[in-house]
């Protein structure tokens, strides 16, 4: 059994999840993993988002997955698979549905800590966020979360949860903004992007939540755009578990995402196509929510 720490969660694992700080003890959630199944021809997720909280996952060439209740992830693979794909599978969408289920907010979503408060960065997939929270990381900003940012509230204050210090970077982004290639270490065969190790700052402390930035290649460029409330929780189900993975949100999943809306300012910044503009959206985002004097 392997023991490691993420989201303030003790994980024991019967599998190696690498990318995880070394933990004490597994005593919040198992990941168990069964005897092999038959193959998995259609991806398909079915979630019951009520009790007994059971989320079920199938992908083709990984296997079948069951989360029970935030505590247990359970692993049926695919004969002879490679125990570094299902790995992929349980650091990402697994523990996205252990966290939504045991009652936090999970966005979709890079988080960098810009002066001791968390900005999220969020957008459809390829919209640049571990870019930019890269970008951040060479500016001296720790990360606090990539790909899944879990968000709890203490009063009436939302703070961010730390994940675990990897970035999933494309190399010659990591290498145009100062960072040494060869540091950055194969996620698996079968990604282009890269794990960057962030570790400089780490901190397992929860983090408030000061903003969101919306990453849109069709905004304007000369200005970030402040979002009204319904234009900020639109923004929020499309992209918090479960509903970007295609599944109905219960009632009390659209309330956080109303409470999230009504507490953090969220606005729109026109995300990057080249690299040359990735300094002009830091300076942006520094500027609306860390201005110098």
């Amino acid at each position: 059994m392997f023991c490691y720490s993420a989201y303030n969660l003790g994980i024991g694992s019967e599998i190696a999840l690498s990318e995880l700080p070394l933990g004490d003890s597994g005593r919040d959630v198992e990941v168990t993993l069964m005897p092999p199944g038959g193959v998995v021809n259609n991806r398909s997720i079915q979630w019951d988002d009520g009790p007994p909280f059971h989320a079920h996952f199938a992908f083709p060439k990984a296997g079948k997955f069951v989360v029970r209740e935030g505590r247990r992830i359970l692993i049926t693979p695919e004969p002879d698979v490679d125990p570094e794909y299902l790995r992929m599978y349980v650091q990402g969408m697994m523990l996205a549905a252990v966290l939504h289920q045991r009652g936090l907010f999970v966005l979709h979503s890079s988080v960098v800590n810009l002066n001791g408060r968390a900005i999220a960065l969020i957008g459809p997939v390829g919209a640049g966020k571990s870019s930019m929270a890269s970008a951040f990381y060479a500016r001296g900003c720790p990360v606090i979360a990539d790909d899944n940012a879990a968000i709890e509230w203490t009063g009436n204050s939302p703070l961010v949860l730390s994940a675990f210090p990897v970035l999933k970077v494309y190399p010659d982004v990591a290498a145009s903004l100062g960072h040494d290639r060869e540091a950055l270490s194969v996620i698996h065969a079968t990604q282009r992007k890269q794990a960057q190790e962030v570790r400089r700052s780490f901190s397992t402390a929860p983090v408030a939540l000061a903003g969101i930035c919306v990453l849109d290649r069709e905004a304007p460029s000369d200005a970030m755009q402040r979002l009204s409330p319904v234009e900020s929780i639109t923004e929020l189900i499309r992209h918090s578990v479960p509903a970007r993975w295609g599944v109905k949100a219960n009632g009390e999943h659209l309330r956080m995402c109303g409470r999230l809306a009504a507490t953090v300012p969220m606005y729109r910044i026109r995300t990057f196509t080249d690299l040359n503009e990735i300094p002009r959206m830091v300076a942006q985002i520094e500027n609306q929510f860390a201005p110098r004097n």
